[in-house]
């Protein structure tokens, strides 16, 4: 539902307009609630929530810098125009559907090797 943000490129009425982002960023916030769990979801323990969460965060960050660069340049060079930007911002929307429909697959805890285990707090210190 978010790519209807590349509708916004096709129609002059300010109104629909509003409404396809409404809708597009409606569905994206609708989507965060699931996305943010897999975390917690994937984690081999409940140690690796938090660092795994925050590989997701950078790179979500990461994308929203390149996004918005390109966004700049492409007004740059279109003397003004959303067109492309919109168009590729529905694109990767179709895109990141795509991935987790076929290419994620069943989400289930990661699994970790025995040698690649921390040590658990049981008050001892590491190598005694």
């Amino acid at each position: 539902m978010s790519s209807v943000i590349t509708l916004c490129a096709f129609t002059s009425n300010i109104y629909l307009m509003l409404a396809f982002f409404a809708i597009a960023y409606g569905s994206l916030a609708f989507a965060a609630a699931s996305i943010w769990s897999l975390p917690g979801d994937v984690a081999p323990t409940p140690d690796y929530v938090a660092s795994i969460g925050g590989v997701q965060n950078f790179a979500s960050n990461l994308a929203g810098i390149l996004i918005t660069t390109f966004t700049g340049v492409m007004l740059a060079i279109t003397k003004g125009s959303f067109t492309i930007p919109l168009c590729v911002a529905g694109g990767f929307c179709f895109l990141g559907a795509f991935s987790y429909l076929v290419i994620v697959g069943k989400i289930e805890p990661l699994t970790q090797d025995a040698s690649e285990r921390a040590p658990s707090d049981s008050g001892q210190a590491v190598g005694t």
